[in-house]
């Protein structure tokens, strides 16, 4: 449903070519003629501007003043092209979206790095560039195509006016002969309507060549990109179940094996010595509540039963009170999600709360969870100390790869001296 929505939105302007008459009094050719005009003097001002700051920039680079003036107009011209993204899919009814690289977290010499060496970006500076020379192509056949045929169709009107007009190399003096050229502008009135649409859909063509995303390299580096997230969860499972499987034989079969002598031994000296014997019973008691605490404990961490039972509020209340920093908690959600997605958001929470509680610091921290539309939002925020770095732990390079199988993102926002800021999204469509 929402595909054939989106797809209904991206062609809200397109008209039916095959009737002339209906297409004349449609929206699409008239608002391609409107982003004709536009396009000249849009194209006209960042010729102009990127010009002037390139060569000013270029012309003074060997000084502290011309780098800085490159990187500036580097970030000026990508922001004109989320722009023009904009208007091409206003007035065009495209649906070009923002192709560049996502930005990692770290420092803002990093993410500017980063953005220069996205090819996309310099796509953006050709497209702006082209814009100018292809804007006043689209100009000259916007006015002259209109003031042609107003021309033609007036004629009767005007024919009088100056001594009588020429048409082509036609002088023109009697009311049929300018009656003749107003019916020759008639069939030129129902052509004008194509070339506007063909120019119109020429140009969102050419934007999403350049301002759009190559699909195939898209959907290839997407491929690659989950295969890898796929093999370090696989790799993460394995590491995973060792860990139960350690736990299990060092944690409680001990107690267990140590509850079964206990009792052996109570046994023996239940005739004998049943002072000793109640003793033995005693401590074997003590060692079962522990060995069925740290099972209750390894199987919530496994999967809890409240999640299960009562969904992500209940669970991620029961981690909140868990944790020796005091957790504020707030969840948003008018439904139950999908298990697979209340599991993520609830391990990603958890694995969130032990880092805060292991490394932060922290006095105080809260838990925000809310569904905005097919989007579910996930933040940890505390007021600990900071330097939370994802390239030096595993927990949370983890919790990344566990997002990306679900096309989510995960990304810490953690300054030296605090606060820290997990922040992670996932689509949560049921």
């Amino acid at each position: 449903m929402t595909g054939a929505v989106q797809q209904a939105t991206s062609h809200r302007f397109r008209a039916n070519l095959r009737n002339p008459f209906r297409l004349l009094v449609s929206a699409e050719p008239w608002v391609n003629w409107i982003f004709m005009i536009l396009s000249f003097a849009v194209g006209l001002v960042w010729f102009i501007v990127l010009i002037v700051l390139i060569a000013t920039g270029a012309g003074t680079s060997i000084t502290l003043v011309g780098l800085p003036l490159l990187a500036g107009t580097l970030i000026l011209w990508t922001y004109g092209a989320r722009v023009e993204r904009f208007r091409v899919n206003s007035l065009l009814g495209t649906r070009i979206q923002n192709p560049y690289r996502p930005l990692p977290d770290g420092s803002n010499w990093l993410r500017f790095k980063t953005r220069a060496l996205d090819p996309y970006t310099w796509l953006d500076l050709l497209y702006l560039f082209l814009l100018f020379p292809i804007g006043l192509a689209e100009f000259i056949i916007a006015v002259t195509t209109v003031s042609f045929v107003g021309y033609t169709l007036t004629m009767p009107l005007t024919y009088r006016i100056g001594g009588g007009p020429d048409f082509i190399t036609f002088h023109i003096d009697r009311l049929w002969e300018a009656l003749l050229v107003a019916l020759v502008g008639i069939p030129l009135l129902l052509l004008i309507p194509y070339i506007f649409v063909g120019v119109g859909r020429g140009h969102a063509w050419f934007a999403r060549m350049l301002l759009g995303t190559n699909r195939e390299a898209e959907l290839s580096e997407r491929v690659g990109a989950l295969t890898e997230s796929r093999s370090r969860m696989a790799d993460a499972s394995v590491s995973e179940l060792r860990r139960i499987e350690r736990d299990l034989h060092d944690g409680a079969q001990q107690r267990l094996v140590k509850l079964s002598m206990d009792l052996g031994l109570a046994r023996e000296k239940l005739a004998s010595d049943p002072q000793m014997a109640e003793q033995l019973i005693a401590e074997a008691h003590e060692e079962s509540k522990r060995a069925m605490a740290e099972i209750r404990d390894l199987a919530r961490g496994i999967h809890p039963a409240v999640l299960t039972d009562r969904g992500l509020d209940a669970a991620i209340s029961a981690l909140a009170g868990r944790s020796p920093v005091p957790v504020t908690v707030d969840v948003c959600l008018s439904e139950r999600l999908p298990e697979t997605i209340e599991s993520t958001a609830y391990f990603i929470v958890a694995e969130a709360l032990t880092n805060i509680a292991r490394h932060s610091q922290a006095t105080e921290a809260c838990v925000i969870l809310k569904r905005e539309g097919d989007m579910l939002s996930i933040d940890v925020v505390d007021d600990g100390v900071g330097g939370a770095d994802p390239a030096r732990g595993s927990g949370l390079n983890g919790l990344r790869d566990r997002l990306a199988a679900f096309d989510g993102t995960l990304t810490v926002n953690s300054p030296e001296g605090g606060p820290t800021r997990v922040h992670a999204e996932m689509p949560c469509e049921s």
